[in-house]
């Protein structure tokens, strides 16, 4: 057995070996140690391009590689000039004798230099980051107590490369301080104040501590939060309810309005939120600033028409607050379309010591490459790849390097279905973005291997938890117009159908529908192209090898089982067209041989039938069928049965918001026992709801009558169950006048 053992380690690649044993070794800290005389005179002068030359001459002479100490320590200076600017650097130590002492503490500080160029975005070509970190220097005497806590701050005022914000620059100082914001945090903690895992964020993890000053509110607001509001930990998801939901001011004012927040307009904004009320916005923001307050990541994001926020109740879960936590993040890392971004930021930062080792990889990598050493660099970044595989920060520099040298088609090919893509499962929206550095290479390829790139980063698209938030359209649309022919982009729609009907979550589904429906339906060629595809797909997902040989109806019933999960992909993406166009496409195909029973009471409610163009219900099971679910909104009706829950609900979104004056719900026939307290709610956003009727003990038929002046675009129907039960229902029919 021993000897099996020696042959099969010595059949190993040496620099796997290496690899798999330097994998094991514990990540020591980064201590400080004297640098190469020259580079220790340039920061004396503050002349930060003499710093980068003699950095770069101290380099030559030695072996760059992670596990020297000071190589990596002068690579992260030599980053740190880079990403700041010399000159910008030069012009900051000018201005007194005390910010150039600051800086050459800072950089020769090997330990908080790691911590800011670690923490996820660093402030790009400006001085904002250092200033901050000059600034808590200063206040704390030059002994910085929480360093990490003070690059989360300079993190966050500075922006990063990917993240300009301008507005950063602007902040208002009075009201955005981040020296304020420090003492506060530091105060807090010493008085056991913050959530017990508060101790143990790492930097780019506190950037959801201290909030985003160009977004997020004023120092004073954390100050009134962290007082007026204190739930258990696991409550601050509903924060946001301490406030009043109201559009009307106690005096009258509206909140369009400037005279809103009077007489409270000297107060912080969770103050004068917590006062007076207020709509998505305020109540969103004051939900957000209690989390952090407290110590607890949290971030507020844009949704149409709407404000929520998403707090994170321990590594890797968001949970959301006020109809988050999807959305535009306005405080972000990697992108801003939640969920695809913050599970890319929590996969890539998921394991301390290996991110932390691929960092100080990166920093050897670009100092190769400032050598003019681009084959090290090369095999560097791949390096720091196989610590950290997701993080696109090493990826891009990797991709440019391989364009630099003149990388081949085939090559390109061998990487990404051998090297990349085998890592993204779950996040091949970060895939469909890493490979396109290297889609001009790529078309060059011949069809084939083309087509089977793109299928590998569908079927990672596929596993990946989407919402309607994240955008596909232009990533598809680009991967469609790079094939040559119809034949191709109905192999290519097959792929993604096929992928997406055997191990698809929905929703990314949902969206991938609505683009294939609005790019090929619209003409007669593109919809025979599409029904094509899809009837292939439809027969690989239900055979799992796509087999001939079936009897006619065997392939009609694959078919009919194959619209219905697209319906509901649809639904659940809020695709209004592509719910439609697979609902139309299904009945065309074979209507079920179902019949709803009529209406008794559409007389009794004022106005007309409302048009209806999308029906989403909370789940759906073996006994549903989704093909008739637009039917449900109409006088004919349908039908539909949810899996069983506690709450089984049902939005109907109209084609067009107006007053609405009631709805009828019909129970279809039989056990009509499982639904009785039933409760209709409207939103005019599709996030924030207001109840309009309720009733204990729902009838066969009930109709819903609402209150005088009622607008919506949406309206939900939730039973409530005390044990978890199934909902069948065959009209759910709104009325407006």
């Amino acid at each position: 057995m021993l000897g099996l053992l020696a042959v099969s380690l010595s059949a190993l690649e040496p620099m796997a070996l290496a690899e798999a044993a330097d994998s094991k070794l514990a990540l020591a800290p980064l201590k400080s140690k004297k640098l190469p005389g020259a580079v220790t005179k340039a920061l004396e002068s503050g002349d930060y391009a003499a710093v980068q030359k003699a950095v770069v001459e101290a380099l030559k002479g030695k072996e760059i590689t992670h596990k020297d100490a000071e190589a990596v320590h002068l690579g992260m200076l030599h980053e740190l000039i880079r990403v700041t600017g010399a000159e910008v650097m030069t012009a900051y130590a000018a201005e007194d004798k005390e910010k150039c002492e600051f800086l050459e503490k800072f950089v020769t500080d090997a330990e908080w230099l790691e911590l800011y160029m670690t923490c996820g975005l660093v402030p790009w070509q400006k001085k904002t980051g250092v200033d901050v970190l000059y600034r808590i220097w200063t206040e704390e005497k030059g002994k910085v107590q929480n360093k990490a806590l003070a690059v989360a701050l300079a993190s966050c005022w500075g922006g990063g490369e990917t993240w300009q914000k301008p507005a950063l620059e602007t902040a208002l100082p009075n009201k955005y301080n981040p020296v304020r914001r420090y003492k506060f945090f530091q105060k807090q903690e010493k008085k056991g104040l913050l959530h017990p895992n508060y101790p143990n964020l790492k930097p780019w993890e506190l950037r959801f501590v201290v909030a985003n000053p160009g977004q997020d509110w004023d120092d004073a607001s954390y100050e009134f939060a962290a007082k007026a509001i204190n739930l258990p930990w696991d409550k601050y998801g509903i924060a946001c309810w301490s406030a009043t939901y109201t559009g009307t001011s106690k005096f009258g004012d509206s909140v369009q309005g400037g005279a809103y927040n009077l007489p409270f307009a000297n107060e912080s904004w969770a103050e004068a939120t917590l006062l007076n009320g207020g709509v998505c916005g305020a109540m969103s923001h004051l939900g957000a600033v209690a989390a952090m307050a407290h110590g607890i990541p949290s971030y507020t994001c844009g949704q149409p028409g709407h404000c929520a926020y998403a707090v994170r109740t321990e590594r890797g879960k968001w949970v959301g607050g006020f109809g988050g936590p999807d959305g535009g993040m306005h405080n972000m890392i990697f992108g801003h379309q939640a969920p695809t971004s913050y599970n890319l930021m929590e996969a890539v930062f998921a394991d301390d010591k290996k991110v932390a080792r691929a960092y100080r990889k990166s920093f050897c990598a670009r100092a190769l490459e400032t050598l003019g050493k681009d084959s090290e660099a090369e095999k560097m970044w791949r390096s720091a790849l196989k610590d950290s595989p997701l993080h696109p920060f090493f990826r891009a520099p990797l991709h440019a390097l391989m364009l630099k040298r003149g990388v081949s088609a085939d090559e390109c090919h061998d990487y990404l279905v051998k090297e990349m893509l085998p890592h993204y499962d779950g996040h091949g929206v970060a895939a469909m973005n890493a490979a396109a550095d290297l889609a001009e290479v790529v078309k060059q390829l011949p069809e084939k291997k083309l087509l089977h790139i793109y299928k590998l980063e569908q079927i990672a698209l596929a596993t990946t938890p989407s919402s309607w938030a994240v955008k596909l359209d232009e990533l598809v649309q680009k991967q469609a117009e790079s094939l040559q022919n119809d034949s191709a982009r109905q192999a290519y729609l097959t792929d993604m159908f096929t992928a997406h009907m055997q191990k698809g979550d929905g929703t990314t589904f949902g969206q991938l529908l609505e683009w294939a429906v609005k790019t090929y339906v619209a003409t007669p060629e593109g919809s025979k192209l599409f029904n094509k595809a899809f009837a292939k797909a439809a027969e690989a997902a239900g055979s799992g090898d796509g087999a001939t040989g079936e009897s006619a109806e065997e392939r009609n019933k694959k078919m009919q089982a194959a619209y219905n999960k697209a319906i509901v992909a649809a639904a659940q993406a809020r695709s209004a067209p592509a719910f439609q166009a697979l609902t139309n496409g299904a009945l065309a195909l074979s209507k079920p041989d179902y019949k709803a029973a009529p209406l008794e009471k559409a007389g009794e409610l004022a106005g007309k039938p409302a048009k209806g163009v999308l029906m989403r219900l909370s789940t759906t099971s073996n006994y549903d069928t989704p093909m008739l679910h637009a039917a449900m909104m109409t006088p004919e009706g349908g039908k539909c049965h949810t899996a069983k829950e506690k709450t089984p609900t049902f939005i109907v979104e109209l084609q067009k918001p107006g007053h609405t004056t009631g709805c009828i719900i019909r129970k279809t026939n039989g056990n009509e026992w499982r639904m009785k307290r039933a409760v209709v709610s409207t939103s005019e956003d599709g996030a924030t709801w207001f109840k309009r009727a309720e009733i204990d003990d729902m009838p066969k038929e009930w109709v819903a009558r609402f209150p005088d002046g009622t607008r919506a675009k949406w309206v939900k129907l939730e039973f409530e169950n005390a044990q978890p039960d199934f909902a069948h229902i065959s009209h759910f029919v709104t009325y407006t006048r």
